[in-house]
């Protein structure tokens, strides 16, 4: 697991924008972390797997590229982490647990798989019946919509959706499957 803070704000930068090419100027500014310790962290992420790294031509200088690595197995296990304590972080749980006090609550998809993308959402099993919630305060502060699936309309769901459901997270309470 990564463990040192300033890792994991440059582990961050990739894990918030996994397509996309990143240069040591752009992820020593995002991470607010000197050149130097980032080129540092990019090397251990870089033996991890968590990146790659390869090089453009401008002129007659070469410069590193780094991107996520999001089909190695390290990144994905890393970005769970990371996903569930931005989640944590949010405060996200705690409030539909205050506001619904659901039976339980489930996380679930590709946010939960270490698998999300940019434009990807969070998908949220709640055991409750159907309340309309504004998660705009959430939803900006995790950059991510947030998409909440709610006991009454379950029947209703295509068996691979109560089955990813199923298989998911539970993060609140105890999910009874049958």
């Amino acid at each position: 697991m990564l463990q040192k803070c300033s890792i994991l704000q440059v582990a961050g930068v990739f894990f918030n924008e996994p397509t996309k090419d990143h240069y040591l100027i752009e992820i020593s500014q995002k991470a607010n972390l000197a050149h130097t310790a980032v080129k540092k962290h990019l090397l251990e992420l870089k033996r991890l797997s968590i990146i790659t790294e390869h090089h453009e031509q401008k002129g007659k200088r070469t410069f590193p590229i780094y991107k996520a690595n999001i089909n190695d197995k390290e990144y994905k296990k890393q970005k769970k982490i990371s996903n569930l304590i931005q989640l944590q972080e949010s405060k996200l749980i705690e409030f539909l647990k205050d506001n619904l006090m659901p039976k339980s609550i489930v996380l679930f998809g590709s946010f939960q798989k270490g698998e999300d993308i940019e434009d990807s959402d969070i998908d949220l099993f709640v055991e409750c019946k159907k309340e309309e919630m504004n998660l705009n305060k959430f939803q900006k502060s995790l950059h991510r919509n947030i998409q909440l699936h709610f006991k009454d309309h379950f029947k209703k769901y295509p068996e691979d959706l109560k089955n990813n459901i199923i298989n998911g997270l539970v993060l609140e309470g105890y999910l009874e499957g049958y």
